[in-house]
């Protein structure tokens, strides 16, 4: 936006704004993309009275009152509500041709071609006070759901009809509730009860978005089903409960985990939608490179030793194990699985449900498992020294070891068993590939564009790419729900041991010198991976930012 924009320039006379202050927005909104006049309130550079005053007084713009409008519910759909508070905006009108507008900003004419272009029409924008439109943006997507939405059946009601119909139980509720979150690739559903309502979220791609509930009346009865179904006791309403479901959804099986938790009004329950079709679909398609992929493979090959999938919760490390062993030979070769909890069922494999309340702990099961004369062993997670120093042990027996270890980067795996008092010798002796991820959102393909980033970006990304480059980015359209983006991919780096750096780690080196030794040999760090992918439009540089800023701790 120009400097010497006739609305800056009123702005510098009436609020007596600087020109210091009013880069600091133009920085913001040309990395947001956010209405100006948005932007100014957020900074409190001038309040939205004000702003409403100004661009009624001194521009003349035309205004709406949206509290005395009835907006139909074809008209709402007509833009995703990401783009509505994105952009902050709600369609009121439309015919053939032209949808008419609330927005903050009807004069920032770089958002009204951003919004025309998501929804393929004419845009003609209006002026609405801030707080009008955060108030109507809540009141008519709490009525309607995303546009696309599907009937899940003729027999079950989707929940936009939810809130209209007069005959909905609480089974048809939560087969449409689970059936919807598989349409849309969640990973998560949280049910929530407050005070006087419910609220529906699903997590997809990482973020939470907010879905119209089920009536109120029927929470209880939902829950008390879900905890049927989940072999839960129904009577108990004080402690949190943990199970699992398998629900048949159209022509597939879902698997669910199950949590519930008691709050002030009630029990709240979060289910991890364990879709198998959706998540495990094979190493080529989780988005390593194809370097990383072919080592990655290479060390699934070995006969023994450990391999390491490190990373913060929520990162892929269990869906690339599952994706790794579903690799493996399970015909010909001895696979047992030791798991809190058993995520995924996987033909032709052993797994094992780690119970703590039996005695079935993982230090138990990894003393007895050898017995069972396993090829391959998977821990689904490393805890506590003891369990990793007998890991170690039946690594340098024989067997094939895949776990995972919450760590920041791959060296950082060594640098953890150290302080975990694992032997510098053991770990140089068993470790044989440590592979650290994110998962990052994936640009949406039907809205990508590409732009030219600012020097600042370009500079935090990393001090050796090139100016003049091209960034790429998702506008915003039906197909993403207005996000921008579709899917998320993994950022990696993968740590081969050899012996040089076996013999590194003899000498107990610290985080950045063991780093950079495995970077003279080929590994490419988490940050490395996340330009590539930036650069080749996979990604955003906000994305790979965001999920590598602690990738040196």
């Amino acid at each position: 936006m120009d400097i010497k924009n006739p609305v800056i320039n009123k702005l510098k006379e009436l609020q007596k704004l600087t020109d210091e202050q009013i880069n600091l927005v133009l920085k913001e909104k040309e990395k947001s993309e956010l209405p100006l006049g948005y932007l100014l309130i957020r900074f409190g550079l001038i309040n939205f009275v004000e702003w409403y005053n100004i661009l009624l007084n001194e521009f003349k713009v035309s205004i709406i009152d949206i509290d005395t409008i009835n907006i139909d519910k074809e008209v709402i759909i007509s833009l995703p509500e990401f783009t509505c508070r994105k952009y902050q905006t709600l369609p009121v009108f439309k015919d053939a041709k032209k949808i008419i507008c609330a927005m903050v900003d009807p004069l920032d004419k770089e958002v009204i071609a951003q919004i025309s272009k998501i929804a393929g029409m004419t845009i003609e924008a209006r002026l609405v006070k801030e707080s009008d439109l955060k108030k109507n943006i809540d009141k008519y997507f709490s009525q309607v759901a995303f546009p696309d939405t599907q009937r899940v059946n003729e027999k079950f009601l989707t929940p936009i009809e939810m809130n209209v119909a007069t005959e909905t139980t609480a089974e048809s509720a939560f087969i449409a509730i689970v059936s919807q979150a598989t349409e849309l690739k969640a990973t998560d559903i949280h049910l929530e009860i407050e005070e006087e309502k419910l609220r529906l979220r699903y997590r997809i791609n990482g973020t939470l978005y907010e879905f119209p509930p089920p009536y109120i009346e029927l929470y209880y009865s939902i829950i008390s089903y879900i905890k049927v179904l989940a072999n839960l006791d129904i009577t108990e309403k004080r402690i949190p409960q943990d199970g699992y479901i398998k629900i048949r959804i159209k022509d597939r099986f879902v698997d669910l985990r199950v949590s519930t938790y008691p709050t002030s009004f009630g029990e709240i329950v979060a289910l991890r939608v364990l879709d198998k079709k959706n998540i495990v679909a094979g190493l080529e398609f989780l988005g390593l490179s194809p370097e990383t992929l072919h080592r990655w493979r290479m060390l699934l090959d070995e006969p023994y030793g450990m391999i390491l999938v490190t990373g913060p919760t929520g990162s892929g490390k269990t869906t690339t194990l599952y994706s790794s062993l579903m690799e493996i030979d399970n015909i010909h070769k001895k696979i047992i699985t030791l798991e809190d909890p058993i995520e995924f069922h996987i033909e032709n494999i052993d797994q094992v449900q780690i119970n703590p309340k039996t005695g079935l702990t993982f230090e138990v099961a990894l003393r007895s498992i050898l017995r069972q004369d396993p090829n391959v062993i998977m821990v689904g997670e490393i805890r506590d020294p003891i369990t990793v120093a007998i890991a170690i042990r039946a690594a340098q027996t024989g067997q094939l070891v895949l776990s995972t270890l919450h760590t920041n980067t791959a060296p950082g795996a060594v640098i953890r068993l150290l302080d975990m008092e694992v032997e510098s010798y053991m770990i140089a002796s068993s470790i044989i590939g440590v592979l650290s991820q994110r998962l990052v959102r994936t640009i949406c393909p039907d809205c990508k564009e590409e732009y030219y980033p600012t020097e600042e970006e370009i500079k935090e990304l990393g001090p050796d790419i090139p100016s003049g480059v091209k960034f790429y980015r998702g506008v915003g359209c039906h197909k993403c729900k207005g996000t921008g983006y579709t899917g998320r991919t993994v950022l990696s780096e993968l740590m081969v041991l050899n012996e040089v750096l076996k013999s590194k780690i003899m000498h107990n080196p610290t985080l950045s010198e063991l780093k950079n030794e495995a970077i003279k040999f080929g590994m490419k760090t988490l940050r490395m991976d996340g330009i590539q992918k930036v650069l080749s439009g996979i990604t955003t540089s906000s994305d790979v930012m965001y999920s590598t800023r602690k990738e040196d701790e």
